[in-house]
């Protein structure tokens, strides 16, 4: 049988967990490289030691190969151009998260994957994993009833050399005008507002249909967007999610949920119980599922599998849309990040703009399900509030 054909567009940053992972394949033929600064790479000897070529452009690649996948590990910006451009030349895609940070890239999208009969995929990571994918089969078949509340939490500190890594980081926008988009919300915690709507869809490749939100943005950081956000989204349905994150706190914690429904509740902490979701029915029976956090490129086994086995894809372009409509309607109803007070700036900290007690305040929030402002945080500011439109499939 013929290995498929994989080609990597960008391997440095996170594209670099690709590549470690794509070089110890046996099962794929590794077509080639598509980046325009390899020599930052530090996998860069063991690639040309493969003989793996590297081209500058995804066009100069595919005038003389082909790949089966492409998988894609570039700035937010970036995506949809580079996505598309592979799907017209024959390859199914693999496009880390979030899909874009502009909701009219979605025609863009629609049309090529229609027009080239390939898939495109969207690396949420739970999305690939058994633990939540079983899950998620236990929401469909009402074993918890109808959800009544979901709410999650991520306190990730990121220091200065996080936020100064790359051009495009923590910014609105990029020099030639496209969104980006970047913050905590869209970029390292996107997964875990992402997995509130997949749990929930009705179909495997649905995520549910959320209509309105409101949120507190604020950011300790210099940059454009927000690194602490408390978000309260409404399904049609009438449950409420929630999501509390932030890159501002001074220790680490999470990522953690607990989803409660009419029968019963399911909680997961990375932290406690070797980081397994564990479900507690109504009558007192547990249901283990497992840690979704094991192994970070389930995605990239399962795509390559279904090259193969033909399996639905669970977190296509489309299931990734909820997430990208979510991050719009918090830019075009919200101004960017309101600056936390420096007085409520730790000043001892080194490299790190850790916000005085803010594990404490997130942790608070998320026992009571509630937002800052309505627990009277001397630095909050009042919620603003927006409708999130998307597109239905097929409307230009």
């Amino acid at each position: 049988m013929m290995k498929q054909a994989v080609v990597l567009i960008g391997m440095n940053g996170y594209g670099e967990h690709y590549l470690e992972a794509l070089l110890k394949r046996e099962d794929i033929t590794f077509a080639g490289i598509v980046e325009i600064h390899p020599e930052k790479s530090s996998l860069l000897e063991q690639v040309k030691q493969r003989g793996i070529p590297i081209f500058s452009a995804m066009d100069a690649f595919y005038q003389e190969n082909r790949a089966d996948l492409a998988i894609i590990a570039t700035p937010i910006h970036l995506h949809t151009e580079q996505a598309v451009f592979a799907l017209r030349h024959g390859s199914n895609v693999l496009c880390e998260k979030p899909i874009f940070a502009d909701m009219q890239d979605q025609v863009k999208w629609e049309q090529a994957v229609s027009e080239s009969g390939k898939w495109a995929a969207i690396g949420f990571n739970w999305s690939f994993t058994a633990p939540i994918l079983e899950l998620k089969k236990d929401i469909q078949n009402g074993l918890f009833g109808k959800p009544k509340q979901l709410k999650t939490m991520v306190l990730w500190p990121r220091d200065e050399a996080y936020f100064s890594r790359s051009s495009w980081s923590g910014k609105l926008t990029a020099a030639d005008g496209r969104p980006i988009r970047d913050s905590v919300a869209n970029n390292a915690a996107a997964h875990f507002i992402h997995n509130m709507l997949f749990v929930l869809g009705h179909e495997l490749q649905e995520t549910v249909s959320v209509k309105q939100l409101e949120a507190e943005l604020y950011r300790a950081n210099d940059i454009e967007t927000f690194d602490t956000c408390a978000i309260r989204l409404q399904t049609e349905s009438g449950c409420e999610l929630l999501f509390y994150g932030s890159h501002a706190t001074a220790t680490e914690q999470g990522p953690q949920f607990l989803y409660t429904f009419e029968k019963g509740y399911i909680v997961y902490d990375c932290n406690l119980d070797q980081g397994i979701i564990t479900a507690y029915g109504e009558d007192g029976q547990e249901k283990i599922y497992g840690n979704p956090q094991t192994n970070h490129l389930d995605k990239l086994d399962y795509c390559i599998a279904a090259l193969t086995d033909g399996r639905d894809i669970p977190c296509t372009y489309e299931t990734a849309l909820g997430h990208a409509a979510i991050i719009e309607t918090l830019h075009e109803n919200i101004p960017a990040g309101q600056p936390f007070p420096r007085e409520a700036i730790d000043q001892t900290a080194e490299r790190l703009r850790a916000v005085i007690d803010l594990e404490q305040t997130m942790n608070a929030c998320f026992m009571s399900g509630k937002l800052p402002y309505e627990l009277q945080i001397p630095w909050s500011k009042p919620a603003k509030q927006g409708v999130i439109q998307t597109l239905e499939k097929g409307s230009v």
